[in-house]
């Protein structure tokens, strides 16, 4: 078989995403969430940048596990601002009110805290983060989650799409607010200290 015919025969071969391949995806996309996340002036919290690096790195592994699974993630936020989950979604599922013992949580080998490799992240029970809050989430009225889509944007519960919105990680005087843009959920985030950009 020449060359040109083996080329042709691979390209051919080849119809999606390979396991390797979508976790060197999240792996380098977890490296990024780090480097987006400006360091903190002297003396800020580190907690709080590992909190605020930690929520961006799941937001990017639930995106590309919806696109990678072509089922819905949604990123919901507990009210009591002790943490987050991440959640794997059925179309007919996306308006239900979210129930944690109906849950269906995604899975999560390397920041499950103990809880059965579930992406469930309670401030709470975790020593390194007691004194962070989840505060001003601003993802519409009383919503508490964002939802992304099989294309790896961010819809609303109604399946329409999302305007966005943003969410804070809070630790003592520091802030870092994770912003989330119309529609294609890019993800930004900036820190503010004691309430100066």
């Amino acid at each position: 078989m020449k060359k040109h015919e083996i080329t042709q025969s691979y390209a051919f071969a080849r119809s999606g995403w390979s396991l390797v391949e979508l976790l060197t995806v999240v792996v380098v996309l977890g490296i990024a969430a780090m480097i987006v996340i400006p360091y903190a002036a002297s003396g800020a919290s580190a907690s709080g940048q590992s909190a605020a690096r930690l929520l961006v790195t799941d937001m990017l592994s639930a995106q590309m596990d919806a696109v990678a699974t072509q089922k819905f993630r949604r990123v919901h936020f507990y009210s009591d601002g002790s943490g987050w989950c991440i959640l794997e979604l059925e179309s007919d599922e996306l308006a239900d009110p979210f129930d944690p013992m109906a849950a269906t949580y995604a899975d999560d080998a390397v920041e499950s805290q103990g809880q059965n490799q579930q992406s469930i992240i309670d401030f709470v029970q975790d020593s390194r983060f007691r004194d962070i809050t989840v505060e001003n989430l601003n993802f519409g009225t009383g919503i508490e989650e964002i939802t992304f889509d099989l294309t790896g944007g961010i819809i609303q519960n109604d399946g329409s799409p999302s305007l966005g919105g943003s969410v804070d990680i809070t630790s003592g005087e520091f802030t870092w607010t994770i912003t989330l843009a119309p529609l294609t959920g890019k993800i930004s985030v900036t820190e503010t200290t004691g309430g100066a950009p």
